[in-house]
Order: structure tokens, then C-alpha cells, then sequence
């Protein structure tokens, strides 16, 4: 049985809305991940640009699209998702 963490990220991966991506022209593997759990240290939540740290929240359109909400399941040092962008 999965953890209720896997189980939420695995729900919001069925949310990928294709139109962000070129309609039809867009196709991905049925094994990707558009978010997930990545090791400390490496591209992540908290380096992006798009991270909140008051609000605590992603900011970025298409990631809220996709999630329906800017909030991400694990701490931010240990999420990250494919609209991840480094802070300049």
C-alpha cells in the first residue's frame, strides 16, 4: 500500500494537462513524473524561482494548473517539478 505522500503526488501526476505543452504534438513516456521526490541539495523547490518561501507555495501557472494549487506535498528542499526554474 502506498504512503499517502506517493499518493498524492501520484494523483496529481494524472492532472497533466496537455495543452500546456503543444496540444497533441506533446507526448511523454507513461512512466514520467511531471513532480517528485528529489534528494536534498539538487534542483529543487527551494531554489527555484517560482518558490514562495512566505507564502510556502509554488507560484508558478502551470504548476498550479497541474496541481490545482501552488502548495507541494513534501518539504521543499526535497520536491521539485518539471516548471522548476534556478533562482537568478
Amino acid at each position: 500500500m502506498k504512503n499517502s505522500k506517493s499518493k498524492l503526488i501520484e494523483n496529481a501526476n494524472k492532472k497533466l494537462l496537455a495543452e500546456d505543452y503543444g496540444k497533441n504534438e506533446f507526448v511523454l513516456p507513461s512512466n514520467h513524473k511531471p513532480a517528485m521526490v528529489v534528494p536534498k541539495n539538487g534542483s529543487c523547490c527551494l531554489n527555484c524561482e517560482y518558490w514562495d518561501s512566505n507564502k510556502k507555495e509554488c507560484t508558478n501557472e502551470l504548476y498550479i494548473k497541474w496541481n490545482g494549487d501552488g502548495k507541494i506535498p513534501m518539504p521543499p528542499d526535497e520536491f521539485c517539478s518539471d516548471w522548476w526554474h534556478p533562482k537568478e
